[in-house]
C-alpha cells in the first residue's frame, strides 16, 4: 500500500510540475504514472551507486551533506527518467534542478506524513 501511495504522490508531483513549469512536458496522467514507475525503478537500481559515490563527502562533512545527497540522487535519476520515457521532457538544466528539488521536498513531506 505504501508503494502505491508513493507512486501516486510522485505521479501527482510530476503532473503539478508540468502544469506550473513551462519547461516540464508530460502527455497526460498515464504518462505521469509511467514517469513515477520508471523514476522508482531507476532510483532503486542506481540510487545506491550514487549514494555510494557520495559516502566520502558525507563523512567528511559529518553528515551535513545527507539532505543534499538525496537531492543529487534525484537529479541523476530524474535526468535518466527523462532520457528513458519519451512522453516526458525536461527542457533544460534549470528545469531539471527545480523539478528534482520539488520531488525531493514532496518525498520528504510524504515520509513525514506517513510516520
Amino acid at each position: 500500500m505504501h508503494t502505491l501511495m508513493h507512486l501516486g504522490m510522485l505521479a501527482g508531483t510530476v503532473l503539478l510540475l508540468a502544469k506550473l513549469m513551462p519547461g516540464v512536458r508530460v502527455k497526460g496522467g498515464w504518462s505521469a504514472v509511467a514517469v513515477a514507475l520508471v523514476f522508482s525503478v531507476v532510483n532503486w537500481a542506481t540510487g545506491w551507486l550514487v549514494k555510494t559515490l557520495l559516502v566520502v563527502p558525507v563523512l567528511l562533512t559529518f553528515g551535513l551533506l545527507v539532505p543534499f545527497v538525496t537531492f543529487i540522487v534525484n537529479v541523476v535519476v530524474l535526468w535518466l527518467t527523462d532520457k528513458i520515457v519519451e512522453t516526458f521532457e525536461l527542457r533544460d538544466g534549470k528545469t531539471l534542478l527545480i523539478s528534482a528539488g520539488a520531488i525531493t521536498v514532496a518525498n520528504g513531506i510524504f515520509q513525514v506524513v506517513l510516520r
